[in-house]
């Protein structure tokens, strides 16, 4: 359930006072300065039909994005014994991300995480079980780091990038907050 200005914003996007149709908005990505970082999807994920991520679609955003530094965060499925278009989707990410558009795959947890670090497709982000903001490993021994947006004042998204890096070699940790803190907490601690 989305609540608060995220839920405001959507409403808006329902109601057709706020987006743009797929190729305006591959315009104005294209129209952005070579160098800029941007994020697509602030909520949901990749376009597809049901769990699979739209092969057509997602190269048309990597082609708009050469030059810039997009990502983004999915959720579709990749790992074996979920249900979904599993090779489809590692492809697709894997594709992305060697072609300068950077997918992090998303964990529910530290145990996920090292599940999706190695499949070796693309980066990993991961909801934190607490709200302690050090930094530490996942049970493979695997470094995370806490997103340095939510720990060091006057860094923000825009200033880190971190998370645009589909090279790097840490797993960028987020203390759940807003919301829906109380149940991101309990996932993490599942996972």
């Amino acid at each position: 359930m989305v609540i608060g200005p995220m839920k405001w914003h959507w409403d808006k996007v329902s109601r057709g006072e706020r987006g743009s149709a797929w190729e305006a908005f591959l315009d104005e990505l294209r129209s952005l300065p070579m160098g800029q970082l941007w994020r697509h999807n602030q909520a949901g994920d990749l376009a597809g039909k049901n769990q699979e991520i739209a092969l057509e679609l997602l190269k048309d955003l990597v082609n708009a994005n050469q030059g810039r530094k997009g990502f983004t965060y999915t959720h579709k499925p990749v790992l074996d014994g979920q249900d979904g278009p599993i090779q489809n989707n590692r492809a697709a990410i894997k594709s992305a991300n060697a072609h300068g558009f950077t997918i992090n795959l998303s964990a529910n947890g530290l145990n996920h995480a090292d599940k999706l670090a190695a499949l070796n497709i693309g980066p990993v982000c991961t909801i934190l079980p607490d709200q302690n903001p050090v930094n530490r490993t996942t049970p493979q021994g695997r470094k995370v780091v806490i997103c340095p947006a939510q720990t060091r004042d006057n860094t923000t998204c825009a200033t880190c990038g971190l998370c645009q890096r589909a090279d790097r070699s840490v797993i960028v940790g987020f203390m759940p907050h807003g919301a829906q803190q109380k149940k991101a907490l309990e996932i993490a601690r599942a996972n």
